[in-house]
């Protein structure tokens, strides 16, 4: 057999053995797709042997991650951080070759990815990373940032609404550097895909703007290798719908049955003996040096690369300044982007977060981001900063249009891709479409910011289905998220130094309605919890963002009627958490009664309260009615709050 086809059959072999020794993993698409990954990184493929986070670096997301062990392999194959103890030690406790691929654990892994889908908007957000730093900085005959951003899918991932929604967006922004790898094997967990799908993928995307190649025989690493760089002179994003075989070469062929299971320590000998090598333990030296070639080409690459940097400094001094400012970590103080004045007036969270990143644009040079077509509600939108489109990328806003799931993972990409926060915006109560990828912001620790506009009940007249009451419970449930829900302008102003400081994800839980100022002077905003007005005695009220205003009125109405009262602010309770057992202690002990108000059905209040304190929150959906009306009916009122706690005193 030839070298190429030698390649991809140990290469298959590699994958499958290690699934195999694990007694774990997807053997389908593993070896499946053998061909089609072997003719990207022996002929495509632009990376830097050294360096993982080079950042002009080819970015590759393998968006279907079942098939980690044939990327393990590859990795190992081409001297990329791999080696062959790491692939015996697949989906093992600890390894750098965990069950699917996870960012910061493996090099050369762009994002960690397995929920469906998820990859392809991932890429999709590299995609407009890099067509917005490249027309920041490329010039004539010195393309510094000309990478492409290669996405490998299966039937699965484009079956999934989060994937068709980016892709939606990429055909009319015209990233023509993001090319798709679809691995079309016409097999799903439960069988052909025609039980569920019988749609035509070609004319899909090409209604969508996107260019199309269609690879007969996937198998192959010649149509392979031809159809990536034809693919490469697009003017447009591109699909290349490879047709293979899942589990090609096993007894089970073409069959869901391969799908998801190992093959047998009988049945990997029968596979080595199908593929002509009964011998096979690891790579050939033979197949080893072939594909040695490229890594000393890629080397040879970065060289030229390297040269064309270095005329670019001399040619170009200001932007490759610009270019080397751009790329390295800002830091901002954002307490001091407004003076005392500006702080105290009575500003809604919605208009107050504006004023915020309108500064932060202006400081931050990669900071961007956009909203699900609701610019003008939830304010999440910089005036003079433009906006990006297929004919300005220099935009830093970016229309995602309705989509919701999608601008959240295409924002894990476009932050991935920058190094940078960006952030991304829409109602709360629609929160629920994000979950997915605001999880996945969390399990990288990539510091994309989620601004939620309209965070309550207090929205009135549009109705229940806008008008939050789990929204906030569910977000601070996913662990490694800060939820900032700021009781006024100066509050948040303190929530984006924290959310800065940690370059973690958040989400803040922002205002339509004014808020009134109530904390500026305050001390220890920034822990996440603290005492801001009274003293302890007969009860502690723990409230956040609107509610704070409420319970200081309950607060000065309980005064008059000899009752010692405290208010404690919490604008973020995972922060407040993790401070120390004598500072919680401080804010939490020394009244008799503690008394939770917040316009949430929040359950995780509940590990500072006892059965002698109080919750009081939303627990039903509300209705169509002025604010005045509701606060009657869900009982946040001075009168009503003052009533509830005269009754726990008692």
């Amino acid at each position: 057999m030839n070298i190429n086809q030698k390649c991809i059959n140990e290469l298959r072999l590699t994958a499958a053995g290690a699934i195999t020794n694990a007694k774990s993993g997807h053997t389908g698409s593993s070896v499946g797709a053998a061909p089609i990954l072997f003719a990207l990184f022996k002929d495509h493929y632009f990376f830097n042997p050294n360096d993982s986070k080079f950042f002009a670096r080819d970015r590759l997301v393998v968006s279907a991650g079942h098939i980690s062990a044939l990327y393990y392999s590859l990795l190992n194959l081409f001297n990329m951080g791999v080696s062959d103890e790491d692939l015996a030690k697949f989906r093992k406790y600890g390894s750098i070759t965990p069950g699917h691929p996870e960012f910061n654990v493996t090099k050369f892994v762009e994002t960690s990815t397995g929920p469906l889908g998820q990859g392809v908007a991932n890429a999709v957000g590299m995609a407009i990373g890099q067509s917005m730093v490249g027309a920041r900085f490329n010039v004539q005959k010195a393309n510094i940032i000309d990478n492409y951003t290669y996405c490998y899918c299966g039937d699965g991932c484009l079956q999934e609404g989060v994937a068709m929604e980016a892709c939606s967006l990429a055909g009319t922004l015209k990233l023509n550097k993001l090319i798709l790898l679809y691995d079309a094997n016409n097999i799903t967990i439960d069988g052909k895909v025609s039980i569920a799908n019988t749609e035509d993928v070609a004319k899909k995307f090409s209604a969508m703007k996107w260019n199309v190649i269609k690879v007969k025989n996937g198998n192959s690493y010649f149509w392979n290798t031809r159809a990536i760089a034809r693919a490469k002179k697009s003017n447009k994003p591109t699909i290349i719908i490879f047709n293979t075989t899942i589990g090609y070469g096993t007894g089970y062929a073409g069959s869901e049955k391969i799908h998801g299971v190992p093959l047998s320590d009988k049945e990997l000998i029968e596979y080595k003996n199908d593929l002509l090598m009964p011998n096979f333990t690891k790579y050939t030296k033979e197949v080893k040096d072939y594909c040695n070639r490229t890594v000393r080409m890629n080397k040879i690459l970065m060289e030229k690369w390297k040269r064309m940097f270095c005329i670019y400094e001399q040619t170009h001094p200001d932007l490759s300044r610009q270019f080397e400012s751009y790329i390295s970590e800002h830091e901002v103080d954002v307490l001091k982007f407004f003076k005392p004045d500006v702080l105290q007036e009575e500003i809604s969270g919605r208009n107050a977060n504006q004023l915020i990143l309108k500064e932060l644009i202006s400081k931050l040079p990669r900071f961007v981001g956009g909203t699900a077509d609701l610019a003008s509600s939830v304010k999440a939108y910089v005036k003079d900063a433009g906006d990006f489109s297929s004919t300005n990328r220099r935009g830093r806003n970016i229309h995602f249009g309705i989509r919701e799931h999608a601008m959240g993972a295409i924002c894990n990409g476009l932050s991935l891709y920058l190094e940078n926060p960006v952030f991304c915006s829409t109602f709360m109560a629609f929160s629920n479409y994000m979950l997915p990828p605001i999880r996945m912001s969390a399990m990288m620790n990539v510091p994309v910011m989620y601004m939620f506009s309209h965070d309550s009940y207090k929205v009135g007249q549009d109705g229940p289905t806008h008008q939050c009451v789990e929204q906030l419970g569910q977000l601070r449930l996913i662990p490694n998220l800060n939820v900032f829900r700021p009781a006024d302008f100066n509050e948040l102003l303190h929530c984006y130094k924290v959310a800065l400081a940690n370059e973690s994800p958040c989400a803040f839980a922002l205002t339509r309605q004014n808020l009134i100022n109530v904390s500026y002077g305050a001390k220890n905003i920034t822990k996440g919890g603290y005492s801001l007005f009274g003293n302890k005695g007969d009860v502690s009220i723990f409230a956040t963002g609107s509610e704070v205003a409420l319970a200081l009125q309950v607060a000065e109405e309980l005064k008059q009627q000899n009752i010692k009262c405290e208010v404690c602010s919490f604008p973020c309770l995972e922060v407040f958490n993790k401070q120390t057992e004598a500072y919680k202690k401080s804010v939490l002990d020394g009244s008799k009664h503690r008394v939770v108000l917040e316009a949430s059905n929040d359950t995780s209040w509940y590990k500072y309260l006892d059965q002698n304190d109080l919750f009081i929150g939303v627990e039903n959906f509300g209705s169509s009615a002025s604010i005045s009306d509701l606060d009657r009916h869900y009982g946040f009122t001075v009168q009503s709050v003052v009533k509830k706690i005269k009754n726990l005193l008692k």
